[in-house]
């Protein structure tokens, strides 16, 4: 048998929700993303639930049956399929290499197919997706701390591999569990597809500024400060808008945001496809994410990708980066942020263009990133 012949690694992949879902975001981007650029070197075999997040209704897919994706072998489960039996038919069946999990607090998709695997003897990664940060720790603490502690304690999680995206995560994981097996590898990115960006202050003609924030609607994503900041624009005698997309996870904080917008259009869209999101970014002549923690940063990796500035939150991996001058890294103030709007604002779109490419290649597709995905399936 030569090389070429030799058998694809068999990697099960378990997460709560896969394309078409999307309302869930980076979790389903990430393994998309991964599918996408090591889908012909490993045979990913995708196990997830059958409806969106938050829907009653069915996705429009067969249910319980393998069926082809893209560059993927995908199994839909309703719920009453979340079973350790079924898990354990699961394993037997496809005999995978590893097991690849996509979530830390899941029941049925993390914590009991790691249960069973563990049991047989199956190799594991676990991918915690930003939810030991301090950010992420500070909704629920007192459950989750307690938890965390009793896995600690018990060593639940002593035979398993971890997949942090950052080396931040990465101790944030060791917090917690001290002797953990860990392999550090970003988040593989979309191709890098510039929109054209037609003036510096507005893309309508009218002078607007168009800002744009692209995630789930929530206390953590700190949208507050991406409004103050739109209201400072238009007290400066700018025209805004600000665009939120994303589902509406906690009705309460939409209904501050609209309430402290002050003289300009706020416009909370709501889930929307990833086939729109690009239409969005192309609309936006700057991207925001004030968020109070950010495992990768989905909205910021597609920006830079689009040929969008970008200011992002110092709580986030970026400011970690050497990036190009159109991506901002600034503390969560709002002296600083309207300083790098006004700033990102002034560059030609040329140069926005070329420092987004240079952040791309420098931050997001380097051949070590690629590299190191490769090594999270490692015998």
């Amino acid at each position: 048998m030569t090389s070429t012949d030799a058998p694809k690694p068999v990697v099960l992949v378990a997460i709560d929700w896969y394309l078409p879902a999307y309302r869930a975001g980076g979790p389903i981007r990430s393994i998309a993303n991964l599918v996408g650029a090591l889908g012909l070197e490993m045979d990913f075999r995708i196990v997830c639930g059958n409806r969106d997040l938050g829907d009653t209704e069915d996705l429009p897919v067969s249910i319980g049956t393998w069926i082809p994706g893209d560059q993927a072998t995908i199994q839909y489960l309703p719920q009453s399929d979340w079973t350790a039996p079924n898990w354990r038919r699961i394993l037997e069946e496809v005999q995978p290499d590893r097991l690849y999990l996509n979530s830390l607090y899941s029941g049925p998709f993390s914590r009991l197919p790691w249960k069973v695997a563990r049991s047989m003897g199956i190799p594991t990664t676990l991918a915690p997706r930003g939810m030991l940060g301090p950010g992420a720790l500070s909704i629920k603490p007192w459950r989750k701390k307690a938890w965390l502690m009793v896995q600690r304690l018990t060593g639940n999680y002593d035979a398993i591999h971890w997949h942090a995206s950052t080396a931040q995560e990465s101790q944030e994981i060791k917090r917690w569990f001290p002797k953990a097996s860990i392999n550090i590898a970003l988040n593989l990115p979309v191709p890098f597809d510039p929109m054209p960006l037609s003036t510096a202050n507005g893309t309508d003609g009218q002078g607007t500024i168009h800002l744009l924030s692209v995630g789930r609607v929530h206390p953590i994503k700190n949208y507050a400060l991406g409004v103050s900041l739109a209201n400072a624009l238009g007290r400066a005698g700018h025209k805004v808008r600000y665009r939120i997309v994303g589902p509406i996870e906690d009705q309460g904080e939409a209904d501050k945001l609209r309430a402290s917008a002050d003289g300009i259009v706020l416009e909370l869209m709501g889930a929307t496809p990833p086939s729109a999101i690009r239409q969005h970014l192309g609309e936006a002549d700057l991207v925001l994410v004030p968020s109070l923690n950010e495992n990768y940063g989905h909205a910021v990796a597609e920006a830079i990708a689009c040929g969008r500035p970008v200011v992002v939150s110092d709580q986030t991996v970026w400011s970690t980066l050497t990036t190009g001058t159109s991506v901002s890294c600034q503390p969560l103030d709002l002296s600083a942020w309207v300083q790098a709007a006004n700033h990102l604002l002034s560059m030609t779109p040329e140069e926005v263009v070329q420092q987004s490419k240079t952040t791309y290649n420098r931050c997001l597709l380097d051949p070590e990133h690629i590299q190191a995905q490769r090594t999270l399936f490692s015998p």
